[in-house]
Parts: C-alpha cells; structure tokens; sequence
C-alpha cells in the first residue's frame, strides 16, 4: 500500500493527466454508443413491454396480491418516463449505493481510510511549491465564490428565455445539491488530511469533497442544458469540457492535501445521484411532452 501510494504521489501531474485521458475517452465512447443504439434499444424496449402487457402470463400475475400492482405500475412508469429518465435514475441509484458503501471504509481502521493518509503524506513529500500553485488555478474553478454566481446568472439567463420550468430545476438542483454537501459533512465529520504547505488553506469537515459535488452539479447541469439549447454537433464537445473540468477541480483537492482521495470520490458519487435524479425527472417531463405533441 505503501509503496502504491508513493509512487502514484511522484508521478501525481502524470496520474492526474492519464484518469482525465481515460474520462475523456470513456465519455466520447459511451456517447457514440447511446446516439448510435439508444434510440433503437428504446423502441425495443417499448415494444417488448407492450408484447409482456399483453400476455396472458402477466394477466395471472397481475392478480396476485401486492405483486401484480406492483409489477402493473413498474411497467407503466417504465413507458411513461422515457429512456434518458430511466438510465439517470438507474445511475442515480447504483450512486446512492457506492456512496454507502465507500464511507463504511474511511475509517482509519479500515484499508481504504489508511490508504488515503498513507496517500496525502506522500503527496507533501513529492510535490514541490510550483506544482501546487499551478493546481490552484485550477481548484478555484471549484470554490463557492465562483460557483454560486455561475448558477445565479443561469438561473438569470433562463429566466430571460422563458425557461421557467428549467430556472427553477436549475436554481433548486445546484441550491439542494450544496445543502445536501453540507449535511452529509456534519453526519461524517471527518478531519481533513494536513496541509502545511501554504498554497491554500481549507477548513471544516473533509467527507465528502465540496468542490468534487460542486462540479460534478454545476457543470454536469450546465452541460446538460447547453445540450438543449445547442446543436447536435456541439454536444460531445460540451460533454467533453465539463468532464474534463470535474476530473481536474476533484482531483486538485487531492493534490493539494486539503481532501482525502475517498472523499472526491465521494463528492462525485453523491453529487451524481442527485444531479442524475433532476434529470431524470426533466427528462420525464420532456419525454411526455414529445409523446402529448405527436399524439
């Protein structure tokens, strides 16, 4: 574990650089495979449900007690909510869960809480001052000061578009989003690693990262609305962009000493949940609302 984690503390600018590379291509992949199948897999789907509405097999269960409303109700919703609700909240979920079971092993007891201490101290003994005063400039893309004014002039500019419904799922996602941040901190109350180096000084509770959240919530939802708003041709590049800008201003934390590795990891996983849950119901709404219009 060790020695894991001194050499991924000196070649740390080079990790960094290598998990956005990865992002990056996972998220160019994954998007190829959703504009190429999804809609497709889709129709599929729909058509499968309908086939399985209409058995006489289903017809037996759907007077079994509990079940048979339960199962009636689960096929319904599955054809109202649309295929992009569905998948963010499936997401959404399988988040919550890995949330849960990643803060069962932060403590130092545990194999996971003793990695992110072996890892922070390596980090001070290998990055030098120059190192850290660049990350900075990126860090700040994640700081309160510059992400609560980002989402007021969304909200302001959406407003001006006479996107009510869109404002308003805007300012109450990023709004709930930083009070779940802080909530979940003082339920865990776990101390922050020791920074000594001077570059930049954080306080308060360290699980999970507030600035892994508020990146993943502001630029994960800032991508999503510009991907509505804009051209098919610009929406791999905005997906791009906001992956890249996540990866860098969570991982900085690291770097910088101020954040345990377990809580970036944290940060995204909660923020994820969340931010896929407000999708999930705007993608509802839109989804019927394309169903009202062709009907």
């Amino acid at each position: 574990m060790e020695a894991i984690a001194d050499t991924l503390a000196r070649h740390a600018v080079a990790v960094l650089c290598t998990i956005t590379a990865l992002a990056l291509l996972s998220t160019f992949l994954l998007w190829r495979l959703v504009e190429h199948f999804g809609p497709r897999l889709w129709q599929l789907a729909l058509q499968c449900w309908d086939a399985l509405r209409g058995s006489a097999f289903l017809q037996q269960l759907r007077h079994t007690p509990g079940l048979g409303h339960l199962l009636t109700h689960t096929l319904t919703a599955t054809r109202y909510l649309g295929l992009y609700a569905i998948a963010a909240f499936a997401v959404a979920l399988g988040s919550v869960g890995a949330f849960f079971e990643l803060a069962d092993e932060i403590g130092l007891d545990e194999s996971t809480g003793q990695f992110d201490v072996t890892l922070s101290r390596s980090l001070s003994t290998h990055l030098s001052q120059p190192t850290l005063q660049a990350i900075t400039l990126i860090t700040h893309l994640g700081d309160k000061r510059f992400l609560i004014p980002l989402a007021i002039l969304v909200t302001i500019v959406l407003l001006l578009k006479r996107e009510r419904l869109l404002a308003a799922a805007w300012a109450v996602a990023t709004a709930s989003g930083a009070l779940l941040n802080v909530a979940l901190k003082a339920w865990f109350e776990r101390t922050r690693p020791a920074h000594e180096h001077g570059v930049v000084v954080a306080d308060g509770w360290s699980f999970p990262s507030g600035h892994a959240s508020g990146a993943l919530l502001v630029y994960g939802l800032l991508a999503y609305l510009l991907i509505r708003f804009t051209p098919r041709a610009w929406h791999l590049p905005i997906a791009i962009v906001a992956v890249a800008l996540i990866v860098f201003v969570g991982f900085s934390r690291v770097l910088l000493q101020v954040h345990y590795l377990s809580d970036v990891i944290a940060g995204y996983l909660s923020a994820a949940a969340w931010a896929l849950l407000c999708v999930a119901g705007l993608e509802a709404v839109r989804w019927r609302g394309k169903q009202s219009a062709e009907s």
